[in-house]
């Protein structure tokens, strides 16, 4: 690494593996260095292939915005860079495309990028910068974003700054940390503040950047919880949640989970005594269990009608029946000629259909299937798809077979086609 990139403010290195159907593990190093008061920062990301993949072409998408550098590919015979359309982040990217001939093929590879850029708006405040799924800071293998990736993740900070990721540390000392996880590809997380403000049970800790712990924290702590303990009794009795980590930036973006038992919740204002904030914490905490299927296709059903009632679900188990009822009609509504979910092709509709069918129609079905069953044997097929950590539609009908019987596949797969 050249000496200019030392010079800046934070160093983060990163090791990875992708986990792809029928291809070895490769390994994945990065360098990221942030100045944190103007948010620039300069990233050197490495990809090693190891000789069992096969793989002769290569792809990365890199955010337009980042400049890059250098494309480093030792033994390729071809090397460029594009802009290309890509219909997930509705936005052109840059494709950094490498091609290695056959006779690279079967010996180890790596692949490296470096690339400058800075955090967009709203990613940072002045009191933290947020390196995590939505803030576009990683070059992504085309269509595999959430592929489940195990890394190791060291940050060098100035003496002035914190540094809080998914994980605890394993080591820290004056201005170095070193982490280690699994999430998938585009959830890494690292948050850069000059301070944090935590609360903590014995299984939950509550990390909050860039303003003073309140009333409303300590209800979110107190909630989660019991959320906790609720999907641990039900959903996730064959794959528990141990530790959880709810961070709140105070970016006031958005809300997602993360697959490393975390979340991030952005809103200043969020506040678990209004039903509509309990059910996003709900929701982004099931996302624990529900986040196997892909996001490209009508499997993401799997991950956000499955997040969306586990949220209501609980609420009906905490007393509140009436957010259930009136919350469930109003999807109901919102899904009524909606096309069907099985062979939905997310970018064929504007975003909102997205919605009605993928989160609102499928969270129909599932409260249709958890009235045809009845609550014990629900919760048994919950636990079952759970702990099967099942990623597709045919896998979940397969599932349900097993569990429910041949006839209740035959109807679900009916409400899917519908």
């Amino acid at each position: 690494m050249n000496a200019s990139l030392v010079s800046v403010g934070v160093l983060l290195t990163l090791t990875s593996a992708r986990l792809c159907m029928g291809q070895a593990t490769p390994v994945v190093q990065i360098q990221l260095q942030v100045e944190p008061k103007t948010h620039a920062f300069t990233c050197r990301y490495s990809w090693q292939i190891p000789p069992a993949d096969t793989t002769t072409s290569i792809g990365f998408n890199l955010d337009r915005q980042h400049q890059l550098l250098r494309v480093q590919a030792p033994g390729a015979d071809q090397q460029r860079v594009l802009p290309r359309y890509y219909p997930y982040f509705a936005d052109t990217l840059q494709r950094v495309e490498v091609h290695y001939p056959k006779a690279r093929i079967g010996k180890a590879r790596r692949i490296t990028l470096t690339y400058s850029g800075t955090l967009a708006k709203p990613t940072y405040t002045e009191q933290v910068n947020v390196f995590s799924a939505h803030s576009g800071w990683l070059p992504m293998w085309p269509y595999h974003e959430y592929d489940e990736v195990a890394y190791t993740l060291r940050v060098q900070a100035p003496a002035s700054y914190a540094v809080r990721s998914t994980t605890p540390a394993l080591r820290q000392q004056r201005g170095q940390w070193r982490f280690r996880g699994a999430t998938s590809a585009i959830e890494i997380t690292a948050l850069v503040a000059p301070h944090f403000e935590q609360l903590a049970s014995p299984a939950i800790q509550v990390v909050k950047a860039g303003g003073a712990l309140a009333q409303p924290d300590s209800l979110l702590l107190q909630r989660a919880e019991a959320i906790r303990a609720f999907y641990n009794q039900t959903l996730g009795r064959q794959d528990p949640i141990t530790h959880f980590t709810i961070f709140l930036p105070g970016t006031n973006a958005d809300a997602f989970g993360l697959l490393d038992n975390a979340t991030v919740i952005t809103y200043t204002d969020f506040d678990v005594r209004k039903p509509e904030d309990l059910l996003i914490l709900a929701h982004e905490i099931s996302h624990r269990w529900w986040s196997r299927g892909a996001v490209h296709n009508e499997n993401d059903w799997l991950n956000e009608a499955f997040a969306t009632y586990s949220s209501l679900l609980y609420v009906q188990a905490s007393g509140d029946t009436a957010t259930y009822r009136t919350r469930l009609a109003a999807l109901a509504q919102s899904a009524a000629g909606a096309p069907a979910i099985l062979g939905f092709n997310r970018y064929q509709y504007e975003p909102a259909m997205y919605r009605r069918v993928i989160y609102n129609k499928g969270t129909v079905v599932l409260a249709a299937l958890h009235a045809r069953l009845g609550t014990e044997p629900f919760m048994n097929l919950l636990a079952a798809v759970a702990g099967k950590q099942v990623g597709t539609t045919e896998a979940l009908l397969a599932v349900v077979e097993q569990v429910a019987g041949a006839g209740t596949r035959a109807w679900l797969l009916a409400e899917l086609r519908r």
